[in-house]
């Protein structure tokens, strides 16, 4: 498959993503209050600009989350596990749904960011704190959603993105749209690869100069660390007798990647080598029927996985022996029969119920450990979304769950917003909401340490905040500030145990508060145009539990890997279809312990990353052709964003964009 697909690209001159237009200025999406959309009334959704998804659409998901919002990325090294920690909450806080279908990993209870391509989504919402809620349950921090969609007006439309960069990296997409107005058809390929060895500065490990008394810090190499990523996406669309939607989708995914060692590490070569295979199939259907009010939707999704992570240690005169080796396969069905009735232009009413099923097999055939389980869950949801005046609009929301023989208590989430200056957009808006998140099926079930008596964590999420969108002649601002809180309680954390090994038990009590300050500004000055996007977060995340097994030196602490302050600022000039981008990432320090130890090895240093963009596209006659480099870490700067865990100094990646 991997052969194929990497042959595919270099031959043709394909591509996707027919929702980019290189060839005209493309003006971020703007929300407009003053016109009614009541499926949007008291809902609080951010969607990613089209410009940013167009300037990062060979990266990954977590790369453009930590670049361009406030959700902080942990990541362990390109190509490596990343996951979020939005609002100042945990991995497995942040849900993650594709065209409404869950993708969160049935065993671990969260998802790799890095291993979905931009390239893939037409659209991708935020759906923070309370708002996550309208997507299932379980995301205390907020939920991403993906998003796939035809373009009825398409005919034709190719394109093909070739590149190539430092380290052997190749990032390699290509795809085809066609269609009409009854059907469309969809097909992406990408094939990305890099042997990921880039060189850098061990401050883990020093020699001492026997003459200056300085540390010498050795030059080593990001070993055992290439990686694989290669898929598929297929879409099939089909309008049918005037009011019948009906949307198949299908995404298959190989990934093939080493797992470095630890930067601490100062054993064997030829020792401790780990290695993770994995192949996923992704599948939804969905068929709409429209009457005249009213609109019955059927969901039907599948998700199933196999992986294999394997770690080997050489033996002299034997060659390689396995020290572990797990093969864990995975299955998801998530289905959902909705309905909804529009009474008038301000009133929508809505009725859902929601069957899910997941199941996991995970053996160690070298431990001889493992362990095979399944959950169901049912779900009721109702909702009223209604507008008072032209200026108020409110949902609420309940939403009941049952998960095997355990019933949840109903989740309430009532939002609104409150348009308060017509010219302006000036908006005020609200949303509070219970949430609850069950354990995972490795929290119950892992062996050794699995704990089947965890209680769910709990919490309480509300924002309050207020938008400004005022619209010049030849220019865009939008500006939003907001304040959140979140209480969650019996957060589950893995802790060592007397037997030696580590178990999962509820003893936290979090609270996660702070504010988020976006600016978006986007004129044009003669033959320039300009686009400034910037944002803030305070995040205060800290442990209020009442000491125990936690300990009371950690009371009122950050929570570990969480920034207090972080900031991002997107700025780019267009002229003549040459461009130039500055991409600004910023964190304050985060610490890696509970009590927030201030020495060397438990804290990370703040660091600021700086990544340019330059390109031009040359219009052909019935094509087109773009140029970019791209230049991160422009200055060079040593960071971590994980203790142990080294990341790359200044590199390149040239990217050649082919359009027809």
């Amino acid at each position: 498959m991997k052969t194929i697909t990497f042959l595919v690209v270099l031959l043709l001159a394909l591509d996707l993503q027919a929702q980019i237009l290189p060839d005209t200025v493309t003006i971020p999406e703007v929300e407009v209050h003053t016109k009614m959309n009541i499926s949007q009334a008291g809902l609080e959704n951010h969607p990613v600009d089209s410009l940013v998804m167009m300037r990062e659409a060979e990266t990954s998901l977590s790369d453009l989350l930590s670049a361009h919002t406030s959700i902080f990325i942990k990541s362990e090294g390109r190509g490596a596990l990343a996951t979020a920690s939005f609002r100042g909450t945990d991995a497995s806080h942040t849900q993650v749904y594709w065209n409404g279908m869950s993708i969160q990993s049935p065993m671990l209870g969260q998802v790799d960011f890095s291993q979905i391509p931009v390239f893939l989504m037409d659209k991708i919402v935020l759906h923070p704190g309370a708002a996550s809620v309208v997507d299932g349950s379980g995301g205390l921090g907020g939920s991403v959603d993906l998003i796939s969609r035809p373009n009825w007006t398409q005919k034709l439309r190719v394109k093909t993105m070739l590149g190539f960069g430092s380290y052997l990296t190749f990032n390699n997409f290509m795809g085809v749209k066609a269609g009409n107005k009854h059907f469309q058809n969809a097909t992406r390929l990408y094939y990305n690869r890099s042997k990921n060895d880039f060189p850098f500065y061990n401050k883990n490990i020093a020699d001492i100069d026997p003459e200056t008394g300085k540390y010498i810090y050795p030059l080593q190499r990001n070993s055992h660390a290439n990686y694989l990523l290669d898929g598929l996406l297929q879409e099939f669309a089909f309008r049918f007798r005037k009011n019948y939607l009906l949307q198949l989708n299908y995404w298959f995914q190989h990934s093939d990647r080493s797992l470095p060692r630890l930067n601490t590490y100062e054993g064997d070569d030829h020792a401790n080598i780990s290695r993770q295979n994995q192949l996923t199939h992704r599948s939804t259907l969905q068929l709409t029927r429209f009457g005249r009010h009213s609109r019955v939707q059927m969901n039907l999704g599948l998700q199933a996985g196999i992986m294999n992570f394997r770690v080997q240690n050489r033996i002299g005169g034997r060659g390689y022996y396995n020290a572990v080796y797990a093969h864990s396969k995975t299955l998801g069905s998530y289905n959902k029969l909705e309905y909804r009735y529009k009474w008038d232009e301000k009133t929508l009413l809505k009725a859902a119920y929601r069957f899910n099923f997941e199941h996991v097999d995970t053996y160690d055939s070298v431990n001889r450990t493992g362990y095979n389980q399944y959950r169901r869950r049912h779900v009721l949801l109702v909702s009223w979304q209604q507008y008072f005046g032209s200026r108020i609009s409110t949902m609420v929301m309940l939403r009941k769950e049952w998960i095997n023989h355990f019933s949840q208590p109903v989740i309430p989430y009532f939002g609104f917003d409150w348009l308060l200056e017509e010219k302006t957009a000036l908006t005020l808006h609200g949303n509070i909401a219970r949430n609850y998140r069950f354990p995972s099926l490795n929290d119950l079930y892992w062996q050794p340490g699995g704990n089947p008596d965890l209680k769910p964590e709990e919490g309480i999420s509300s924002e309050l905040g207020i938008r400004l969108q005022p619209k010049w002649k030849a220019m865009v601002l939008t500006v939003s500030l907001n304040g959140f809180y979140n209480d969650i309680t019996n957060w589950i954390l893995w802790m060592p145990n007397p037997l030696g090994y580590w178990s999962p038990e509820n003893i936290r009590h979090v609270v996660a508060r702070g504010i988020e300050l976006k600016v978006n500004l986007d004129f044009s000055l003669g033959q320039f145009h300009v686009f400034l996007k910037t944002g803030y977060a305070f995040t205060k995340s800290t442990n209020e539990s009442d000491g125990g097994k936690w300990g009371n030196e950690t009371i009122g602490k950050q929570i570990p890997y969480v920034p207090v302050h972080s900031g991002n600022f997107m700025g780019e000039i267009r002229w003549k279809g040459f461009f130039l981008t500055w991409v600004n990432t910023s964190y304050s320090e985060r610490f890696t312990t509970s009590s927030n130890e201030m020495n060397r090895r438990d804290r990370l240093y703040p660091y600021f990353m700086n990544d340019l963009y330059a390109g031009k596209r040359f219009a052909l006659k019935k094509s087109s052709l773009g140029v970019q480099l791209k230049i991160y870490n422009l200055f060079n700067e040593t960071y971590r964003s994980v203790l142990g865990r080294s990341m790359p100094t200044r590199n390149y990646l040239l990217m050649l964009t082919f359009k027809l």
